[in-house]
C-alpha cells in the first residue's frame, strides 16, 4: 500500500481556507464528493460522475481510505477540533477490557483505541489523546464492559 504523509490533509486544508478567502466562495464544496452527488441528485450529475469514479477507484485500488481518511480537508479539520476538544473518550477502565474487538470494529479511527486501552507505559494516560478521534461515541456504545467513556480533557488520571 501507498504512504502518505499525515500532514497532507492539514496542507489541503490551508488551501481550501486561502483559495475560499481569495475567490469569496467555499471552494471545497467544488470537489467534495457528497456536495457532487447531492447537485447531481439536483441538476444532473454531468461530469460529477468522473470525480465520484477517480475517488471510489483510488480508495478500492491505491489506498483504503485514501479520500476520507488522508486527502479529506474536512477530515483534517475535524482533527484539528478533536485535539482542541475538552470532551474526550477514556479507558478508565482498561483492566476491564475483554479484548473483544468490538470498539476497533465500530471505529472509523481505530489506531487511536490502542495507546488508551493497551499503554506501553502502564501509567499512561486512559485519554484517547490522538487528534484523529472525532468523540463519536461508537466504541462506548459497543462495549459491553463498559470499559470506555466520556470524561473531560482534564481527568489524566485512572
Amino acid at each position: 500500500m501507498l504512504r502518505v504523509s499525515r500532514n497532507i490533509p492539514y496542507c489541503l486544508v490551508l488551501s481550501v481556507l486561502i483559495v475560499s478567502f481569495a475567490l469569496n466562495e467555499i471552494a471545497f464544496e467544488s470537489i467534495n464528493p457528497i456536495t457532487i452527488i447531492h447537485r447531481g441528485i439536483l441538476f444532473g450529475m454531468g461530469a460529477g460522475w468522473i470525480i465520484i469514479i477517480v475517488i471510489f477507484l483510488f480508495d478500492l485500488f491505491v489506498l483504503n481510505h485514501g479520500w476520507c481518511g488522508h486527502f479529506c480537508p474536512v477530515g483534517a479539520f475535524y482533527g484539528l477540533i478533536g485535539r482542541f476538544s475538552l470532551i474526550k473518550v477514556s479507558a478508565s477502565e482498561r483492566e476491564a477490557c475483554t479484548q473483544c474487538g468490538d470498539c476497533f470494529r465500530v471505529c472509523p479511527e481505530p489506531h487511536v483505541i490502542a495507546p488508551a486501552l493497551t499503554p506501553k507505559d502502564p501509567n499512561a494516560s486512559p485519554l484517547i489523546t490522538n487528534a484523529d478521534c472525532i468523540n463519536c461515541g461508537r466504541c462506548i456504545d459497543v462495549c459491553e464492559p463498559e470499559v470506555l467513556r466520556f470524561t473531560h480533557a482534564f481527568n489524566r488520571k485512572l
